[in-house]
């Protein structure tokens, strides 16, 4: 044989490139769908926060209080915040966008814009996206069905990063360590199996080098083609001489062709 890689080890390696490829693209498909799950979970168990928070400030309104004038709307949205470490904001804002109440300080009396924010458009909890923050905001109702206002509810991805991350680690542990085992395993059940077709190989590719000494494998195929040959050479010989004493064929006898009498 010629120098380089054996067949079996060349066989080995596209198996377990393609068993790497496998493994890669099932981890991937794995965690891509675990993300959407985490975040999905996430922003449902958020969103059921904020709506508690819609109904606290909703009561308040039953009892003839302004928005602006709820009583502990600020340290209610501080205590939430502190009680629930994924929220990374609350605010309250008017149906104009104008900020009324804020766990930051700063964006009192700030207006909201309105891609982002319009109670009006929404008679139910709606999601956006500010910046890198996700957000949930939902409604506020007076008693007589029109809207005051809304709560809006700030998160990041933080806490789902690091459970991604967490999970990848094991995945690919657990990835690395079925690999361990399973290519040694299948280069040597690959390097089993292949052990006679490697043989035909190895024979055929000596037999086919300028100069080779006749290989069993090459020779044992032109005794086979010589006998065929013979064969051959001596049915046609037999049919020949079954030919030669076959009687030739007599000529063909014209028979005379009858006129019609003419009157």
């Amino acid at each position: 044989m010629t120098g380089g890689a054996s067949f079996a080890a060349r066989l080995g390696g596209v198996i377990a490139m393609m068993l790497l490829l496998g493994c890669g693209l099932t981890a991937g498909l794995n965690y891509l769908k675990f993300e959407r799950m985490l975040l999905e979970q996430q922003a449902k168990v958020l969103e059921i926060l904020a709506v508690e928070l819609g109904a606290t400030v909703e009561n308040s309104l039953a009892l003839g209080v302004r928005l602006a004038g709820v009583p502990g709307a600020q340290s209610l949205l501080e205590r939430s915040r502190a009680a629930e470490p994924l929220i990374g904001g609350l605010a309250i804002a008017d149906p104009d966008g104008v900020v009324l109440f804020d766990t930051d300080r700063q964006n009192l009396g700030a207006t909201l814009p309105r891609g982002l924010f319009d109670p009006r458009a929404a008679a139910h909890a709606w999601r956006f996206q500010d910046g890198a923050r996700h957000g949930i905001g939902v409604p506020i109702i007076n008693g007589f069905g029109q809207i005051e206002g809304a709560v809006l509810l700030r998160y990041g991805r933080d806490a789902v990063d690091e459970r991604l991350t967490a999970t990848l680690l094991g995945m690919v542990k657990a990835g690395l360590l079925a690999l361990a085992f399973a290519v040694p395993l299948g280069v040597l059940g690959i390097h089993l199996v292949t052990r006679q077709a490697r043989r035909w190989f190895a024979a055929v590719e000596g037999a086919m080098q300028p100069g080779a000494a006749p290989e069993p494998l090459a020779a044992g195929l032109q005794q086979a083609i010589a006998e065929a040959d013979a064969v051959l050479t001596d049915a046609e010989r037999q049919l020949e001489a079954i030919a030669a004493t076959l009687p030739e064929p007599a000529p063909a006898e014209t028979t005379p062709r009858m006129e019609p009498a003419t009157p």
